[in-house]
Formats: structure tokens, C-alpha cells, sequence
């Protein structure tokens, strides 16, 4: 008669190996950094959409000025306070100077032309 001593009824779990535990917390480490580096980098695409969508929508509202007052804006002040206005801020943008405007991330600059429309600038 054959005795198996290293069956799957005989065998006794005896946990990890030390190799195994630090193979796991290595691996542990190097997914926490890819996960760091895709959030700042989906972060920093959204601040840059953001930023182009204030551009888009500032050009736009210059040109409604324009229509308005028959003169382009001079800062983003006029284009804000005319009625109606030419351009509404969202509440998290700042106005930090009237030549420029400020959101989580971006800033969009101002640069008045004179006879012509101003040109907008994000970083």
C-alpha cells in the first residue's frame, strides 16, 4: 500500500514566504505610482480643457461686446459688467486683474488691441 504524504487533504498551508510578501508589497508600490502619475496627468488635461473653453468662450464674448457697444472690451471687467453681459465667470473663476481671469489651474490673459479685437492667452 502507497501512502501520499503531500496530498491537497494532507497538506498543511503554512501562509506566505517572506519573497512572496515583499513581491506583493512591491507590486502594491508600483500601481500606488501609476495611479498617482494617471490622476495629475487626467488633472492637468482637464485644467488645460478648462482653459480652452474659457478662450473660446472670452473670444465669443468679445464679440458680443462688440455687437453691443461698437467697441472691443479693454479687459475682461467691461466685458462682465456691461447689461447684459458680454461674458459670465463661472463662480470658481477669479478676476485676480482686469486683464486676467483665473481658474483651478489655468489662467486666461487679456491683451486689448486697440481698433481691434483683443487676443487671449491661456496658461
Amino acid at each position: 500500500m502507497t501512502t501520499i504524504t503531500d496530498s491537497p487533504r494532507t497538506r498543511r498551508d503554512r501562509g506566505f514566504t517572506l519573497v512572496e510578501i515583499l513581491i506583493a508589497i512591491v507590486l502594491v508600490g508600483i500601481l500606488s505610482a501609476v495611479v498617482v502619475v494617471g490622476v495629475s496627468n487626467l488633472t492637468d488635461k482637464g485644467s488645460a480643457s478648462a482653459c480652452k473653453a474659457s478662450l473660446d468662450a472670452s473670444k465669443a464674448g468679445a464679440v458680443v461686446y462688440f455687437a453691443n457697444t461698437g467697441a472691443y472690451p479693454t479687459d475682461f471687467k467691461s466685458m462682465v459688467s456691461t447689461d447684459p453681459a458680454a461674458l459670465t465667470l463661472p463662480s470658481d473663476v477669479t478676476m485676480p486683474t482686469g486683464l486676467s481671469i483665473k481658474g483651478s489651474g489655468w489662467t486666461l490673459t487679456m491683451t486689448p488691441e486697440t481698433g481691434k479685437a483683443p487676443t487671449f492667452a491661456c496658461s
